[in-house]
C-alpha cells in the first residue's frame, strides 16, 4: 500500500473501512450449537475401525467393526461344538409348527447386513462425550458438574449407576460384620466416607474403616450370682 493510501485510510475508516490483509475473526460459536456436550465435555471421536454403517428399519444406526477388533490381542474364542448326544439336541417343534427363531432375529431388526467378518455395534442415540475436569459422565452420555452430581458422606457410589463420591470423600467398601466376620454387602458398590479423619462417621465401621472404627471388645460376663463380683467374706465371720 502506497503512502497516499495510508494517509487516506484513517479518513475512510469511519465511512467504509480499510481492507486489511487478513479477514476479521469470526464470532465464537454459541455454546452447544456445534458441541452437544458443552459446557462440560467434548464430543467423543467415532470409532476408527468402522468398516460399514447401516440403519435399521426403526432408524437405529449400526456400525460394523472387524470381529477381531473386539479383543486387545485380536484372538476370538472358538464357538462350542454342536451337540452330539441325542439328549443334548434341542427338541423338535410340533408337527406343522414353524421352526423357532433365534433371539437375535426376534429381538433386533438389523436391516442390511455388514461385510463378512464384521460384527454389529449399536450406536448410542445420545451424544457420547469426553468430560472435562470437574465434570462426571451421566447415564445418557452427557457431562454434569461434579460439585452438584456427587454422592455425599454415607451415600453409595457405583460405576453402574454413574455415581461418584464428592472430592473430599474417600470410597470405602460396603461391608458389615455378620457372625463375627466382615462380609461385603454389595458387589461393585462403595460408600463415600471421611475414612482416615479419626472419627467413625456415617457408613464407617471396623470392617471398612478400621483406622477410625475399632471393634468393641466384649465385656466379661457378670451378674448377681457371679461370685467374683461379690465382696470377700471377712475372716472369722459366721
Amino acid at each position: 500500500m502506497n503512502a497516499p493510501a495510508l494517509l487516506l485510510c484513517p479518513l475512510l475508516l469511519s465511512v467504509m473501512g480499510c481492507v486489511a490483509g487478513e479477514p476479521a475473526p469470526a464470532a465464537p460459536a454459541h455454546a452447544g450449537a456445534d458441541n452437544p456436550c458443552a459446557p462440560g465435555g467434548t464430543p467423543r471421536p467415532p470409532r476408527r475401525n468402522i468398516v460399514a454403517t447401516t440403519v435399521t428399519p426403526s432408524g437405529q444406526v449400526i456400525d460394523w467393526i472387524p470381529i477381531e477388533s473386539q479383543t486387545p490381542d485380536g484372538k476370538i474364542a472358538s464357538p462350542p461344538p454342536p451337540p452330539t448326544r441325542p439328549g443334548d439336541a434341542a427338541p423338535a417343534p410340533p408337527s406343522g409348527a414353524a421352526p423357532a427363531r433365534s433371539p437375535v432375529e426376534t429381538g433386533v431388526e438389523l436391516g442390511p447386513r455388514g461385510p463378512a467378518g464384521t460384527v454389529p455395534v449399536l450406536r448410542p442415540r445420545q451424544p457420547q462425550c469426553d468430560c472435562l475436569p470437574g465434570y462426571v459422565q451421566q447415564a445418557n452420555g452427557s457431562c454434569a458438574e461434579l460439585a452438584t452430581h456427587c454422592s455425599g458422606e454415607g451415600a453409595m457410589a457405583s460405576s453402574k449407576s454413574f455415581t461418584v463420591c464428592c472430592p473430599e470423600l474417600a470410597r470405602i467398601p460396603l461391608m458389615e460384620r455378620v457372625d463375627g466376620k466382615c462380609v461385603t454387602m454389595g458387589l461393585g458398590a462403595h460408600l463415600c466416607a471421611k475414612c482416615g479423619d479419626g472419627a467413625c462417621g456415617a457408613g464407617e465401621n471396623d470392617c471398612n474403616c478400621p483406622s477410625d472404627c475399632h471393634a468393641a471388645s466384649p465385656s466379661p460376663a457378670s451378674g448377681p450370682d457371679d461370685a467374683s463380683s461379690a465382696p470377700p467374706t471377712p475372716t472369722g465371720a459366721p
